[in-house]
């Protein structure tokens, strides 16, 4: 059965047409030439390629590969080889179109002795020679490539010699250099030049540099050859890699700070390919990595760095790997080096702190000996003062004196929203609170014509709103204990004589607060005499610190955060936590007994969900006091036992009565709640922050 093309991939006749694009192809080769010196410094190899399509381009496709070396090209075996080309580009050159390899350009080559006569019944690998960019083939691939070269006449395959490969052999004379077998694993405070090392370490920056990459790493391990990364300037110190070695650019005048750690503690190691190519695509920043067989060597400024070359007998084998279990115990004796030095480095920068602080007030008070900088601002700013005094009295008596000159304007119709509020995505319409809450978006009928209902769709959009209610009543409980994320959660579990109690303080401070409460918001929009629609939104943890611009912590034991909170809070709701504060020290008023109707009381806190009732928040048909303004919502779901009406208009879902029990909900239908867990439908809100 012939095998279709490969997802990803298009035949030769279409990517005859794609010129001047990157497309990817696989192709049997009809005609193949021997690697030549190009023009420049890089070698070319042609070799022609066919397919199903290709009877529209005469012989075939041809392709151009341009390599620096020799041993760098596709390893052909003769004609009938299957090649597979990524990120090949399509020229027009004298009327033809041809393809020509990139630098990004990877190949993949079946041999033809390897390709069997048909597609066995099991999958397995078929033996292929490949670029170290190249992923490994897939199953579609591979049958794809059973194909293509079973459509061809195999008797007229023919084997050429590779050009590729060495034209010497080494003299079985030559004398082997026997290395004394060690220990190859090390701290990066024991290395010594001219040495080769296995390091582990935590990534702290990756560099592309011109085909290679630079590599900085980190143990917590302090060497005295190394480059010395300073604290407090800008840049990365005065022996730093930074600038170019000629002196061009400026250490200064770079602007981005070094992240970490200080002092003498990093190495940067140059990656070569392939090393270089696996660490650009699945490496990143805080990463634990394992380097193999590192050589270690002085750099052009006389200090410590790293090199990886290309194994020369294994050349697509990758000595970089991720240490993703952090329980070995390397990674462990690195978090626990890293431990030390983020409580020292936090000591000596608050001192730091506060010395440029004291100078800082030092040069600023009178009579003292100022740099040249700071004695030409003071000058300025002393200059520029009575001219400012002079300028504010003029536009004050010009107020007084002056008329109005231009007529007042009409007042606008539109609902005057909370000036202290801002939201973004502008450009974005609100939408009306029914249109969202009304589920009659969420029905889907499927191919087969099954009508089913979607518990929730995580849709985005705009409100305008007023707030009516919130929750908890408490404003001391809006902020709650949270248990962070970190890396050295590792080191607190089953350890009790490897950790200390300073370390075990230091993962106790890891443990922080965050933002986690809920408000009641009123639909804005429309006219004062409609009923309106309300519901209950959910802020916490980054969308909350966006909202406040106040970082969370216990208010209960802060009464200055508990203040700001408040006063934060006054510009979003105005009045409404007094109102609320005096209608609960009124219990027994006749409003609030006129509110109590009906078989169950609404209250405005939902005993059974915890949850605020956004129908006792609205009962009374009372008049909002706080201001409209627009935010952003998002819904979401949450795991939840469900609770399935069986007399609505229709059933979401098939009950087994098996799983639960019958019950009746307020108002006395019958409803069965499911002995599952099911999904409940949420907002959130985001994107809006009070200014």
């Amino acid at each position: 059965m012939a095998s279709a093309v490969p997802p990803g991939f298009i035949d030769l006749q279409t990517a005859s047409t794609k010129v001047s694009r990157e497309v990817n192809i696989i192709g049997v080769t009809t005609d193949v030439k021997p690697p030549t010196k190009s023009r420049g410094s890089d070698y070319m190899c042609t070799f022609t390629l066919a397919d199903a399509s290709s009877s529209s381009l005469g012989d075939g496709l041809q392709v151009r590969f341009f390599q620096p070396d020799r041993e760098s090209m596709p390893k052909f075996q003769g004609i009938g080889d299957v090649v597979v080309l990524r990120n090949i580009k399509m020229k027009s050159y004298k009327g033809m179109t041809m393809a020509v390899s990139t630098w990004t350009t990877a190949w993949l080559v079946f041999s033809a002795a390897s390709i069997p006569k048909q597609a066995p019944s099991n999958f397995r690998q078929i033996k292929h020679e490949k670029d170290p960019r190249a992923k490994v083939p897939s199953t579609a691939e591979i049958l794809y490539a059973i194909t293509l070269c079973n459509s061809q006449d195999r008797s007229a395959f023919k084997t050429i010699q590779s050009a590729n490969e060495p034209n010497f052999r080494v003299s079985e004379a030559t004398p082997a250099i026997q290395l004394q077998r060690r220990e190859r694993f090390s701290l990066i405070k024991d290395v010594q030049i001219d040495m080769f090392y296995d390091l582990v370490g935590q990534v702290v920056k990756i560099y592309p540099n011109n085909g290679c990459v630079e590599l900085s790493i980190t143990d917590y391990t302090t060497n005295q050859l190394l480059y010395n990364y300073e604290w407090g300037v800008t840049g990365r110190g005065e022996d730093s890699r930074e600038g170019d070695e000629f002196k061009y650019i400026s250490r200064n005048s770079i602007n981005r700070k070094w992240p970490g750690p200080f002092g003498r503690m990093t190495l940067t190691v140059t990656l070569w390919p392939p090393h270089s190519y696996f660490v650009q695509s699945d490496v990143s920043e805080r990463d634990f990595v394992f380097l193999r067989n590192a050589r270690i060597r002085f750099s052009k400024d006389a200090k410590m760095e790293g090199s990886m070359h290309t194994d020369q007998k294994f050349t697509d084998r990758i000595d970089v790997s991720i240490l993703k279990d952090h329980s070995d115990d390397r990674v462990k004796n690195v978090l626990r080096r890293k431990l030390e030095y983020s409580k020292l480095f936090e000591v000596q920068s608050e001192q730091f702190i506060e010395e440029a602080r004291s100078q800082k007030r030092k040069q600023t008070e009178p009579g003292q000996n100022l740099s040249k900088k700071h004695a030409k601002k003071r000058r300025k700013q002393q200059k520029d003062q009575p001219k400012e005094h002079e300028r504010r009295e003029e536009c004050k008596e010009k107020g007084e004196n002056e008329a109005p000159s231009s007529l007042p304007l009409p007042k606008s119709n539109k609902p005057e929203f909370n000036r202290n509020v801002k939201c973004s995505h502008a450009s974005i319409p609100p939408r009306a609170l029914f249109s969202i809450l009304s589920p009659s978006t969420h029905p889907v009928k499927t191919q087969n014509g099954i009508l089913y209902m979607l518990p929730f769709q995580n849709i985005k959009c705009r409100i305008t709103v007023r707030i009516i209610d919130f929750f908890p009543q408490d404003l001391a409980d809006f902020a709650v204990r949270c248990r962070r994320e970190s890396e050295f959660d590792v080191l607190s579990e089953n350890e009790e004589n490897d950790t200390t109690d300073d370390q075990s303080d230091g993962l106790d401070e890891e443990r922080g607060w965050e933002w986690r409460f809920g408000l009641v918001l009123e639909d804005a929009m429309g006219s004062k005499n409609e009923k309106r629609d309300t519901m209950t939104v959910y802020v916490a943890d980054k969308d909350a610190e966006f909202l406040l611009k106040l970082t969370a912590e216990n208010l209960r034991t802060s009464p200055q955060a508990l203040d700001s909170l408040r006063e934060k809070l006054f510009l979003l709701w105005g009045d409404l936590e007094e109102r609320k504060s005096k209608s609960r020290n009124q219990p027994s008023s006749s409003s609030v007994r006129d509110t109590v109707v009906g078989p169950r009381q609404p209250t405005s806190m939902d005993k059974q969900s915890n949850r605020p009732n956004p129908a006792a928040a609205a009962a009374g048909n009372r008049v909002p006091e706080s201001m409209p303004f627009q935010c952003c919502i998002k819904e979401y779901g949450v795991r939840t036992r469900r609770k399935v009406e069986m007399d609505g208009q229709y059933d979401c879902e098939e009950v087994d009565e098996e799983a639960g029990r019958d019950n009746k909900n307020e108002d006395g239908k019958k409803c069965f709640i499911k002995g599952n867990l099911g999904w409940e439908r949420r907002w959130r809100m985001w994107g809006v922050t009070i200014t």
